[in-house]
């Protein structure tokens, strides 16, 4: 890829740094596998590197000044840097405002047709398998850093899955903008390439990335029975957004909040114990105060296991961004207050499960001791021993908070 040309030198040391989604974090094994076919060295350590590739995320404003900030920093440092992902896609000129004219950029365009992946000998390992969306949500700068649907071959996508398996990968993540539009572009659906995955020979499990309800709803039945598989997990990242009709409306997300009910119920008829995940936008600019409350009576009565709470921030090239902005204050308001109704909820839920034995794999190193491990419903469970990762064992939940479990393994 001429694109990575000032680095392609054998022995180069390059440092990744990567913010935002899971999509993101894919982007950057598709990366690392091209620095070691080129025959450079990707390294952990920033002092170490000849060149420093920041994979970017701009979703929201606290995300782009957070990744400004970085961009000044190495900047300051004297470092060679390469801007990657959306923001050297949907704000070039942002970023030649910082580092420079010449800036070498890599867009998640052409990254598209990789599909070969370094997993960095991790149990966790990222596949992307769809770019861009069907959908032009108001407010979202993501649509111009990725485009229209995009879905990968089916066959890639499997070979990606075999080779992670090869390595030594026991938690996939299959990620895209909306992993429910797969194949919308073409004949085979999601819940197709769902029962060809899990149909290879391996210990294994997939988590299935963000589905949008407009999509989802076209293939719930068929999509239900792909997840009957004990190799994948029950987690299902719905975001719903508002529990206004109207606002969803303005925000053009194609759905009515009776159709996320209707997905949810349907989920939890099939599959009892499992995580409903959604995501909420607080102070979107035609927000009333009627509709905040129609956002909280909704998670009241939905309580999805595991929720995003976001403060609505205007961005660049956006329609959203021509509307008058709501006051920070009222919009930090609302956040904290569905903020502490989730947190209440969650708890009560988490803590029913004290004293059950649940089913785990063990994913990652605690950062203050300990492991993380996941259970079939992609809760996290903080296991006090030092247990192997990879390893599937039977836990005893002894503790809980509002975002994760504690167990002992045994």
């Amino acid at each position: 890829m001429d694109v990575f040309s000032p680095i392609t030198t054998t022995g180069a040391k390059v440092c990744i740094e990567t913010f935002g989604c899971t999509a993101n974090a894919g982007d950057t094994h598709k990366i690392r596998a091209i620095l070691k076919r080129s025959g450079s060295i990707p390294v952990a350590d920033i002092n170490e590197a000849d060149y420093v590739i920041v994979n970017t995320c701009t979703v929201t404003e606290r995300t782009e000044l957070n990744v400004v900030r970085r961009l000044k920093e190495l900047k300051r440092c004297g470092k060679r840097v390469i801007v990657a992902g959306c923001m050297a896609a949907a704000q070039p000129e942002l970023v030649k405002r910082i580092l420079g004219d010449d800036t070498v950029m890599i867009t998640p365009d052409m990254l598209y047709p990789v599909m070969d992946f370094d997993f960095e000998c991790s149990v966790v390992g990222i596949i992307p398998i769809a770019m861009g969306c069907l959908s032009n949500c108001t407010y979202c700068i993501t649509k111009q850093a990725r485009g229209s649907l995009r879905s990968q071959d089916p066959e890639s996508i499997r070979r990606a899955l075999r080779y992670a398996i090869a390595k030594g990968v026991k938690e996939v993540r299959i990620t895209a903008q909306d992993c429910a539009a797969y194949g919308f572009d073409h004949k085979q659906k999601l819940p197709w390439l769902l029962k060809m995955l899990t149909e290879l020979k391996g210990e294994f499990r997939i988590r299935v990335g963000m589905m949008n309800p407009f999509t989802l709803i076209r293939i719930i039945d068929e999509l239900l029975d792909a997840f009957d598989s004990d190799k994948v997990f029950k987690f299902f990242h719905v975001p719903v957004q508002s529990g206004s009709d109207r606002v969803l409306n303005d925000m053009r997300r194609n759905y009515k909040v009776a159709d996320f009910i209707e997905i949810v119920r349907g989920i939890r008829r099939r599959f009892p114990y499992s995580t409903i995940c959604t995501d909420f936008i607080v102070g979107y600019p035609t927000e009333r105060e009627e509709d905040f409350l129609a956002s909280l009576r909704l998670l009241e009565a939905v309580k999805p296991e595991k929720v995003n709470i976001t403060r609505f921030s205007p961005r660049p090239g956006t329609e959203a961004s021509k509307l008058k902005d709501m006051l920070a204050r009222t919009k930090k308001t609302r956040s904290r207050m569905m903020a502490a109704t989730y947190h209440r909820m969650a708890l009560a839920m988490n803590k029913r499960l004290i004293g059950q034995e649940l089913r785990v794999i063990a994913t990652e190193r605690g950062k203050k001791g300990g492991v993380l491990a996941r259970d079939m419903a992609y809760r996290t469970v903080i296991l006090k021993e030092e247990v192997p990762l990879g390893s599937f064992l039977n836990a005893r939940v002894m503790d809980a908070t509002s975002t994760y479990l504690v167990a002992s393994a045994g």
